[in-house]
Formats: structure tokens, C-alpha cells, sequence
């Protein structure tokens, strides 16, 4: 089973669909994980990263945001802690490719963990460390919902 690193630029588009792109996209990865298709993780950021999106940029009441952390969960698992070495390798990303820590513990994780990191975020899709939903969905070959 394929197994991939999805963060939360394409994490919100799961939950959130006003003015995002290539949500068709992003629900054929989500729906083949709730299938067992695919197999989708997070690291830990990912909870900390969507509250925030969800509650300060989009106004969510805090138990909807509760709630779809909980979703977050049951799709794809307890999320993964970043351990030293992956810590490590993050600074190393970041400082290398001019990233910001958040973005580089993405790209750390997915290297030590040997999986395809699903973003959105042009500088990781740009310096070649993610692929975008669009490109993860085609190379899957999942169907795209209507």
C-alpha cells in the first residue's frame, strides 16, 4: 500500500473548500485513505497548523475545529512526533533550501520516512521535495469525484 505525507495545505482542503484549488483532487487522497487505498499520515504540526487555520483565519467555533481534528485523526492516524534526527534534518532542509522550519519538518519527515509529501506549498513543490494533490492523484490513478 502506498503510503503518503500529506500536510495542511492540502489537509485544509479536506475540510475547507471556499477559494481553494484542485480539491477534486484532494478528496480522491482523502476519500482512497477512508477506502484503504492509500495509506495518509501527518506530523504533528499538522493539528497545530490546522487549529489555527481553522479557528483564527476562518472563524471557526472551537468545537468544530475539535471535531475536525478528531476527522483528521480517524483518516490518518495518530500523528507522527518529530524526533531528533528528523529535527535535525529539518534545520538542515531549511537553512539549505530557505524554508521556513515549518515547511522544511515536512520535506525532513517525508525524506527519513521514504514517502511522497502531497502540498500545495509552491516553494516545496518548486524545490522538487512535494508532489501537488493533482499530480499524487494521477500517478495513483484515483477517481475524481464530481
Amino acid at each position: 500500500m502506498t503510503t503518503l505525507l500529506v500536510d495542511t495545505s492540502v489537509l485544509i482542503k479536506w475540510f475547507h473548500g471556499k477559494g481553494e484549488s484542485e480539491l477534486k483532487e484532494a478528496h480522491a487522497i482523502r476519500d482512497a485513505a477512508h477506502r484503504g487505498d492509500v495509506e495518509c499520515r501527518v506530523i504533528d504540526l499538522a493539528l497545530y497548523e490546522m487549529g489555527n487555520v481553522l479557528l483564527r483565519s476562518l472563524g471557526w467555533k472551537g468545537s468544530d475545529v475539535a471535531d475536525q481534528l478528531d476527522d483528521l485523526i480517524v483518516i490518518c492516524g495518530a500523528p507522527l512526533t518529530m524526533t531528533a534526527e528528523w529535527l535535525r534534518r529539518a534545520a538542515d532542509i531549511g537553512a539549505i533550501r530557505g524554508l521556513t522550519f515549518y515547511d522544511a519538518a515536512w520535506a525532513a519527515a517525508a525524506v527519513v520516512l521514504g514517502v511522497s509529501l502531497v502540498s500545495s506549498d509552491r516553494l516545496l513543490l518548486a524545490g522538487g521535495l512535494a508532489e501537488s494533490p493533482t499530480t499524487t492523484a494521477q500517478r495513483l490513478r484515483l477517481p475524481l469525484g464530481t
